[in-house]
């Protein structure tokens, strides 16, 4: 009985939502396609190195580090990213962490995550960013949603029934919402954690992301909430693809390969360390 309940934790902590897609063929007909979630950071088509520079504000960062909480999160979620946070533009950053909400550097979070993936609101403005930037400083110096990260730990594993692969995705999104009203519960208060945090952020600046509470979000739904991926929570607008500011293969990230250049028929092959930016893109397994 014992090894059943191991073999039924780990089948469920492995379970990634998956849906049909419908496409066409090179005859133009009509197929449809079983699509999985993806972990991979990264465009299907290959990680795009970039630079602090080629960021704007309003960009939603994600990360992952060496660190026991950052494995444990993505062992329990199975995600490849821990945390998220945005960017303010003049290479300032505001993110909910242990110590509290802060608006620190991004050279310090470069320099600290080996990885750093970029993604984008296709509808971004300056109102918006002018709106979010006000919102990160009003919160700074806030306290940690401590309450909120134990309410979701259960959550996490739970909600696992409902991404079972072949569930359809109404039925999905209705579990998930179903088990997060029940486990989680809204609540109301002015601490937020790391996800929280975003979605907060971009419902102040009337872009919302999605219409489904800040609280029951982890970073792996903000990031699953892009363009050629299975959400689990449902976006008002796919996020866009920007780049890596740093790459490290992992056991839930895969691979950092390169995306092909415009121009170059090969396939997309491993990073180069001679052909990269500064900011780490190594293969190491962590």
């Amino acid at each position: 009985m014992k090894s059943i309940c191991i073999l039924l934790l780990c089948f469920l902590l492995s379970a990634c939502a998956a849906q049909w897609h419908r496409g066409e063929d090179v005859d133009g007909q009509h197929r449809y396609d079983l699509q999985f979630q993806r972990n991979n950071t990264a465009a299907p088509t290959g990680v795009v190195p970039i630079q602090a520079a080629d960021l704007q504000a309003g960009d939603i960062l994600f990360s992952a580090d060496s660190g026991l909480q950052s494995r444990s999160l993505r062992l329990f979620g199975n995600s490849s990213v821990s945390h998220a946070f945005l960017y303010l533009g003049d290479g300032q950053i505001a993110e909910a962490v242990g110590s509290g909400v802060r608006i620190g550097s991004l050279d310090d979070s470069v320099h600290h995550s080996p990885l750093l993936a970029v993604y984008r609101h296709p509808q971004f403005n300056s109102t918006a960013a002018v709106a979010i930037r006000r919102f990160a400083e009003q919160e700074a110096g806030g306290k940690y949603n401590y309450v909120g990260i134990l309410k979701q730990t259960p959550y996490t594993v739970t909600r696992k029934v409902c991404e079972l692969p072949l569930i359809p995705r109404q039925f999905r999104h209705m579990c998930l919402n179903t088990m997060a009203l029940v486990q989680v519960t809204p609540f109301a208060g002015e601490r937020y954690f790391c996800s929280q945090l975003v979605i907060e952020a971009y419902n102040r600046a009337g872009l919302p992301l999605t219409h489904t509470p800040p609280e029951w979000i982890s970073p792996a739904d903000i990031l699953h909430m892009r363009e050629h991926d299975v959400p689990s929570v449902v976006p008002v607008v796919p996020l866009q693809y920007v780049g890596h500011l740093r790459c490290r293969a992992s056991l839930w990230n895969g691979a950092c390969t390169e995306a092909a250049r415009v121009g170059n028929s090969a396939a997309a092959a491993p990073l180069a360390a001679d052909a990269l930016p500064p900011a780490d893109f190594s293969d190491e397994v962590r």
